[in-house]
């Protein structure tokens, strides 16, 4: 493994540890995102020490969420993965995926619940778990304005980023 490979490994792990998660994904996504070419699932188990069986489960999820894609080769049935090098991209589906599978959901389920049990007298514990139901509710309208935002500004972002070229930043 080059050196800059351990290196990234090592940032992908630091930054992952920082959010909960454990090394392997960390691992498994940074020999994914560094290396140039699609790689051979047996491969990407032997470069990072997880087993073939652990590295298949991981690419399902990751295939899953839309952070990899299967890729094949002629005169060959193994399996080789790729990831985009566009962290914007990247980012931009994970807040897509926010969007969908938690604000779009409580946009829809939460105002009927609210409505429901809006005029309802009851005990003050009923009424306390109304009220953290309906501030869960106005927070998710502000994370979905929040989203949306973050959604436009990496679109315009991405726009205007061809002409741009990281490639002119010098560390």
């Amino acid at each position: 493994m080059d050196s800059i490979d351990k290196d990234f490994i090592d940032y992908f792990n630091a930054s992952g540890r920082s959010f909960g998660h454990g090394d392997m994904p960390g691992t498994v996504i940074a020999v994914l995102f560094i290396e140039p070419d699609a790689v051979a699932m047996d491969e990407l188990a032997g470069r990072t020490g997880y087993s073939l069986a652990s590295i298949s489960n991981m690419m399902k999820m990751l295939e899953t969420h839309g952070f990899v894609r299967r890729v094949k080769k002629p005169k060959t049935r193994k399996a080789y993965f790729y990831m985009d090098k566009d962290i914007l991209k990247l980012n931009k589906q994970k807040l897509a995926m926010a969007y969908e599978n938690g604000v779009k959901p409580a946009m829809k389920l939460l105002p009927p619940m609210l409505k429901k049990y809006e005029n309802r007298t009851g005990d003050e514990r009923a009424r306390r778990k109304y009220e953290i139901v309906r501030d869960h509710f106005f927070q998710m309208v502000e994370f979905e304005k929040i989203l949306k935002h973050m959604i436009e500004d990496m679109d315009s972002i991405s726009a205007g980023k061809a002409g741009i070229g990281m490639r002119a930043y010098k560390p």
